[in-house]
């Protein structure tokens, strides 16, 4: 579900903040991380067992990339 919100965001357009998806075990996106900015993405991975960052240009992520996206801020409430 989360691939489909938001704006869609090309590889070369990331900003941090971005989540950028990856297909691992599924033919639909199965792995979501979030984008730091200078290529990489901090996430939390099954195969380690713990949060971790990891370049986008590691070869399993590289491979398996599929898309980003831009979710919009919220705006902060008014105060009365």
């Amino acid at each position: 579900e989360q691939f489909r919100l938001g704006e869609k965001v090309d590889k070369e357009d990331l900003s941090a903040g971005d989540l950028v998806f990856f297909r691992t075990y599924a033919k639909y996106p199965s792995h979501v991380g979030i984008y730091l900015g200078n290529n990489e993405f901090i996430h939390a991975s099954s195969k380690d067992r713990r949060v971790k960052i990891d370049s986008l240009d590691a070869p399993y992520y590289y491979r398996r990339f599929i898309g980003a996206r831009r979710l919009p801020l919220d705006e902060p409430a008014e105060e009365i």
